[in-house]
């Protein structure tokens, strides 16, 4: 468990790395501040007192992600490469089904580093927040009630297991190790909520929301069941959403692939739209 000093520290250095570099950091601010969080998944270079590398591991189910920054003063120097291999000669690399490296699209240095080892270019993800100015022929509240009187919403429960592995599965391709760590996080996460979608009676989705950075609610693990799909259930979930989380002052965010364009339409129609690209590139073990 990172301690407030060494978070203040990241944050810190987070701030410097974006302002000059005009890129936004996937950090992921949450599992940093877990208490479960485990060893041998941050790593620090500290000079005159002062953070200037940081590279960190996150854990998603089997497989691992990683992110990290250097000071711009301090570049060219090979203190991420020593990060790096500080990691790898830990051993938890090796142990992971899957290891992807996040790198802000807009950074210059990141993939100049990131041809320096054995990984491949794997996907991209849009960071999308919404925006009232950015609504296209939005129904209002009492339209979609009309059009789906049954929807409703109620808490993930623990009975919900079978139901969330299943969407997971079929909407993410997620393993049951995967979906299982997810929703022992959540568990014990402050910040983090899910719901599940009801229609008839019937369990046809599910949706989490994530509220670790302040005045904004992240939207994310929205699947809906692939035989309600086309129905208009995704956007009125989405609609109720925004209107909930907008009413609370705060801002709804939401990420997805770039290849994936019915997400990208969908969310687009309700008024998101994308303001940072993060792209992952894969390691080969």
């Amino acid at each position: 468990m990172l301690n407030e000093q060494q978070l203040q520290h990241i944050k810190s250095l987070q701030q410097i790395c974006e302002q000059h570099d005009g890129i936004l950091l996937k950090l992921n601010n949450e599992m940093l501040r877990a208490q479960s969080r485990a060893d041998n998944m941050d790593y620090f270079r500290y000079e005159n007192g002062q953070l200037i590398g940081f590279l960190a591991l996150y854990g998603f189910g089997e497989k691992l992600e990683v992110c990290g920054m250097v000071h711009p003063d301090y570049r060219r120097r090979g203190i991420f490469t020593a990060l790096w291999n500080e990691a790898l000669a830990a051993g938890r690399l090796a142990s992971a089904s899957a290891v992807l490296l996040n790198a802000p699209k807009a950074s210059i240095s990141a993939p100049e580093w990131l041809k320096t080892i054995r990984c491949r270019y794997a996907f991209s993800e849009y960071e999308m927040a919404w925006s009232a100015d950015s609504v296209q022929a939005q129904p209002d509240a009492h339209t979609e009630q009309r059009s789906l009187p049954s929807i409703s919403y109620r808490p993930y429960e623990p009975g919900d297991y079978d139901d969330v592995l299943r969407l997971c599965a079929d909407g993410f391709e997620i393993s049951e190790s995967d979906t299982e760590q997810m929703l022992e996080e959540e568990e014990h996460s402050a910040v983090r909520s899910r719901s599940m979608i009801i229609l008839h009676g019937e369990t046809v989705g599910t949706v989490a929301t994530d509220y670790d950075v302040p005045g904004q609610a992240w939207v994310f693990g929205f699947v809906i069941d692939a035989d309600y799909r086309g129905m208009g259930i995704g956007r009125s979930v989405l609609q109720h959403i925004i209107r909930r989380e907008h009413q609370a002052g705060l801002k709804p965010h939401i990420g997805v692939e770039i290849q994936n364009d019915r997400a990208l339409h969908l969310y687009e129609s309700c008024g998101f739209r994308s303001y940072a690209v993060q792209d992952y590139y894969e390691l080969r073990l």
